[in-house]
Protein backbone atom coordinates (compact mmCIF):
# COMPACT_ATOMS: atom_id res chain seq x y z
CA UNK A 1 0.00 0.00 0.00
CA UNK A 2 2.82 2.44 0.76
CA UNK A 3 4.29 1.58 -2.63
CA UNK A 4 1.02 2.67 -4.27
CA UNK A 5 1.12 5.98 -2.36
CA UNK A 6 4.75 6.45 -3.40
CA UNK A 7 3.79 5.89 -7.01
CA UNK A 8 1.08 8.54 -6.67
CA UNK A 9 3.61 11.02 -5.29
CA UNK A 10 6.00 10.36 -8.15
CA UNK A 11 3.17 10.88 -10.59
CA UNK A 12 2.34 14.25 -9.04
CA UNK A 13 5.95 15.36 -9.42
CA UNK A 14 6.00 14.11 -13.01
CA UNK A 15 2.74 15.93 -13.77
CA UNK A 16 4.18 19.14 -12.30
CA UNK A 17 7.25 18.85 -14.54
CA UNK A 18 5.09 18.14 -17.57
CA UNK A 19 2.91 21.18 -16.80
CA UNK A 20 6.00 23.41 -16.57
CA UNK A 21 7.32 22.10 -19.87
CA UNK A 22 3.91 22.62 -21.50
CA UNK A 23 3.81 26.25 -20.31
CA UNK A 24 7.25 26.90 -21.80
CA UNK A 25 6.24 25.17 -25.03
CA UNK A 26 3.06 27.30 -25.22
CA UNK A 27 5.10 30.50 -24.86
CA UNK A 28 7.53 29.35 -27.52
CA UNK A 29 4.73 28.23 -29.85
CA UNK A 30 2.97 31.58 -29.44
CA UNK A 31 6.20 33.36 -30.32
CA UNK A 32 6.74 31.20 -33.41
CA UNK A 33 3.18 31.70 -34.60
CA UNK A 34 3.37 35.44 -34.08
CA UNK A 35 6.72 35.68 -35.81
CA UNK A 36 5.34 33.88 -38.86
CA UNK A 37 2.36 36.25 -38.98
CA UNK A 38 4.44 39.46 -39.26
CA UNK A 39 3.53 41.56 -42.25
CA UNK A 40 6.11 41.84 -45.02
CA UNK A 41 6.84 45.30 -46.27
CA UNK A 42 6.72 45.20 -50.09
CA UNK A 43 9.28 47.91 -50.66
CA UNK A 44 12.01 46.90 -48.19
CA UNK A 45 11.27 43.18 -47.70
CA UNK A 46 11.62 43.61 -43.92
CA UNK A 47 9.24 42.23 -41.36
CA UNK A 48 7.46 44.99 -39.48
CA UNK A 49 5.92 44.49 -36.05
CA UNK A 50 2.46 45.89 -35.31
CA UNK A 51 1.51 47.38 -31.95
CA UNK A 52 -0.43 44.24 -30.99
CA UNK A 53 2.47 41.97 -31.94
CA UNK A 54 4.91 44.13 -29.98
CA UNK A 55 2.70 43.85 -26.89
CA UNK A 56 2.49 40.06 -27.21
CA UNK A 57 6.22 39.70 -27.80
CA UNK A 58 6.98 41.92 -24.80
CA UNK A 59 4.68 39.84 -22.60
CA UNK A 60 6.41 36.65 -23.77
CA UNK A 61 9.85 38.12 -22.99
CA UNK A 62 8.70 39.28 -19.54
CA UNK A 63 7.29 35.81 -18.78
CA UNK A 64 10.58 34.21 -19.84
CA UNK A 65 12.74 36.61 -17.79
CA UNK A 66 10.62 37.48 -14.75
CA UNK A 67 7.76 34.95 -14.67
CA UNK A 68 4.06 34.90 -15.45
CA UNK A 69 3.09 36.45 -12.10
CA UNK A 70 5.10 39.60 -12.86
CA UNK A 71 3.70 39.80 -16.39
CA UNK A 72 0.10 39.52 -15.20
CA UNK A 73 0.51 41.84 -12.20
CA UNK A 74 1.75 44.72 -14.35
CA UNK A 75 -1.11 44.78 -16.87
CA UNK A 76 -2.24 46.83 -18.67
CA UNK A 77 1.05 47.64 -20.35
CA UNK A 78 1.96 51.02 -21.80
CA UNK A 79 3.40 51.07 -25.31
CA UNK A 80 4.80 53.84 -27.43
CA UNK A 81 6.73 54.06 -30.66
CA UNK A 82 10.03 55.97 -30.69
CA UNK A 83 11.57 55.97 -34.14
CA UNK A 84 12.16 52.35 -35.11
CA UNK A 85 11.68 51.04 -31.55
CA UNK A 86 8.68 49.92 -29.52
CA UNK A 87 8.95 50.83 -25.81
CA UNK A 88 6.74 48.70 -23.58
CA UNK A 89 6.48 49.17 -19.81
CA UNK A 90 4.45 47.51 -17.11
CA UNK A 91 2.32 49.32 -14.57
CA UNK A 92 4.12 49.67 -11.23
CA UNK A 93 2.74 47.20 -8.68
CA UNK A 94 0.54 48.43 -5.83
CA UNK A 95 3.05 47.12 -3.29
CA UNK A 96 6.78 47.71 -3.15
CA UNK A 97 8.65 46.88 -6.31
CA UNK A 98 9.35 48.20 -9.75
CA UNK A 99 8.15 47.57 -13.24
CA UNK A 100 9.64 46.11 -16.39
CA UNK A 101 10.83 47.93 -19.50
CA UNK A 102 11.10 46.15 -22.85
CA UNK A 103 12.59 47.73 -25.97
CA UNK A 104 11.86 45.97 -29.26
CA UNK A 105 13.35 46.79 -32.64
CA UNK A 106 11.21 47.35 -35.70
CA UNK A 107 11.42 43.65 -36.61
CA UNK A 108 10.55 42.43 -33.11
CA UNK A 109 14.13 41.87 -31.96
CA UNK A 110 14.61 42.22 -28.22
CA UNK A 111 16.95 45.18 -27.81
CA UNK A 112 16.66 45.63 -24.03
CA UNK A 113 14.78 44.21 -21.05
CA UNK A 114 15.13 45.54 -17.52
CA UNK A 115 13.18 45.68 -14.28
CA UNK A 116 13.34 48.57 -11.83
CA UNK A 117 13.42 48.03 -8.09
Amino acid sequence: MSCHVLRGMIRLKDISKVNQKMKIQNVLLTSVLMYSSFALSADTQTQLVTKEQALQLAENYVIQHYGNQTAQAQKPYQIKREGEYWIITGNPPKVLGGNFLVVLGEKGKLEKITHTK
